[in-house]
């Protein structure tokens, strides 16, 4: 009979052959699915406080979304916040229906280009001096973001987080145990350290002012479109979906897919699957309260410093964070509304700082690629981030952009790489944006390659790489 002993054998190996082999689940699978909470958990918390993502819906599906990667690819595939949507965000105080916006324009964008090879085309097109740049100034105003918090009067915390000596007491001290855990290239997970306190100290926050802690149901999706106009979409596309949309198809697409061809080149990851999902998970996700996602190569570099080779890693970690917001929806706003501002705001410091890392990296790229960056981060830092951005192409193709632009095209190299599909674009717009390799370099050392101790691609991109130790620099921690 169907329930007897074959049947159930036969279901098996139904499901079996449904949900192939993702690894074993280990200590040290469990440990590298951490990795990338240093992003993750700082961002939830910014946007979530400045009213971007309600933050039950936002965990829910980041842990579906954790899931469906695990199911797609056996490597440990993170998701992480689209940054500079998250940035903008938390800096402009972008409402919850543009943040939302923002997530599904940009999605459909890199959904559309990753169908064909356009995507690699874009990633041509738009300079890495401009990406550099946008990341510098995003990381800055993020990073100022931070600093405002930590000064911010606090009347209804705890009595030593009341005066401003009490604040900086515990920032100080909260931002010395971040430095030293970057410092000694130890695996200490900062970023979960710190929110660990945070929730002690938000708990003992609402037993002080004898606030209960309900433990009340909260959905896991909600329609985040209600009320929408013609200016949220506006907004949500020049402020967010447009600048964030080349370091989507840089970082997500391009990077992660040759970081992932060293690290897990059994599981596959073409730069056309990495689109689409990208580009369905937000489509299916931000229109329900999901915070717009997608795939990047620092986190993924981070999960596999940790110790995450198979696809169980990020299956682990989605479930924890759907069970997390399913059973403790109610306690999580509570405690998130509670949630110490120094501490939140060192947190967003230092991810402000990684974001910026990467224009560090302009002084090595030339003159006319340093000055291009540093344009487009003064724009960014001072202006809206879409104006930003179109200070920064201008400036780019003023800079002799346009000219070498037009000199492909009359050369008929686009035209040749259009025909062909599947080669490697010419650089349009980014040939003077990288010094060349030094003299004896390896192969690998070139714009492009796929070699070095992490990727060249996200060498380039400002990606932070693995200390000699294992340890990842930057990511690991906050």
């Amino acid at each position: 009979p169907p329930w007897g002993l074959e049947g159930l054998l036969q279901a098996r190996l139904r499901m079996v052959s449904l949900f192939p082999s993702r690894g074993r689940l280990s200590l040290r699978e469990v440990s590298g699915s951490l990795g990338d909470l240093g992003t993750f958990i700082p961002l939830l918390l910014g946007l979530a406080r400045a009213g971007g993502v309600e933050p039950v819906p936002a965990l829910f599906w980041a842990g579906a979304f954790n899931v469906l990667g695990g199911l797609t690819w056996d490597a440990p595939m993170c998701v992480q916040p689209m940054k500079t949507i998250a940035a903008v965000g938390i800096a402009e105080g972008l409402s919850s229906q543009q943040v939302a916006l923002a997530g599904m324009m940009t999605s459909a964008m890199v959904l559309l280009l990753g169908a064909s090879s356009a995507i690699l085309l874009v990633a041509r097109l738009v300079p890495d001096a401009v990406v550099r740049g946008m990341q510098l100034g995003l990381g800055m105003s993020l990073a100022l973001k931070g600093c405002a918090l930590i000064a911010a009067d606090t009347p209804h915390a705890l009595p030593p987080l009341q005066t401003a000596a009490g604040r900086y007491a515990v920032a100080g001290t909260a931002l010395c145990f971040v430095l030293a855990s970057r410092h000694a290239g130890e695996r200490v997970p900062s970023a979960l350290t710190l929110f660990s306190v945070g929730v002690l100290l938000a708990a003992g926050q609402l037993a002080y002012a004898g606030e209960p802690v309900r433990f009340r149901p909260v959905a896991p999706a909600l329609w985040a479109l209600s009320g929408v106009d013609g200016t949220d979409a506006t907004r949500a596309l020049l402020d967010a979906a447009l600048p964030q949309l080349p370091l989507t198809t840089l970082n997500s697409v391009v990077s992660v897919c040759h970081l992932a061809k060293q690290l897990a080149p059994e599981a596959k990851v073409t730069p056309r699957s990495v689109a689409c999902s990208v580009g369905l998970i937000n489509l299916l996700g931000c229109p329900f309260g999901a915070m717009p996602c997608c795939h990047g190569a620092g986190g993924l570099a981070a999960q596999h410093a940790f110790g995450a080779r198979r696809g169980v890693s990020v299956l682990f970690l989605g479930g924890c964070k759907m069970l997390l917001a399913l059973a403790l929806g109610g306690p999580l706003v509570s405690l998130l509304g509670a949630f110490p501002a120094p501490l939140l705001g060192v947190m967003l410091l230092f991810s402000g700082v990684e974001l910026a890392r990467a224009g560090v990296r302009l002084a090595a790229a030339g003159e006319e690629a340093a000055t291009v960056g540093l344009v487009t981060a003064a724009a960014t830092l001072s202006l809206r981030t879409g104006v930003g951005c179109a200070v920064g192409l201008l400036a780019a193709l003023a800079s002799g952009g346009l000219g070498r632009a037009c000199k492909l095209l009359w050369q008929g190299e686009l035209l040749q790489w259009l025909r062909e599909g599947d080669a490697e674009p010419p650089p349009l717009l980014r040939a003077s944006s990288a010094p060349p390799p030094p003299a004896g370099a390896p192969a690998g050392a070139a714009g492009g390659g796929a070699a070095g101790s992490v990727s060249t691609a996200e060498a380039e991109r400002g990606e932070p790489r693995p200390r000699a130790g294992g340890a990842e620099e930057g990511t690991g921690t906050v």
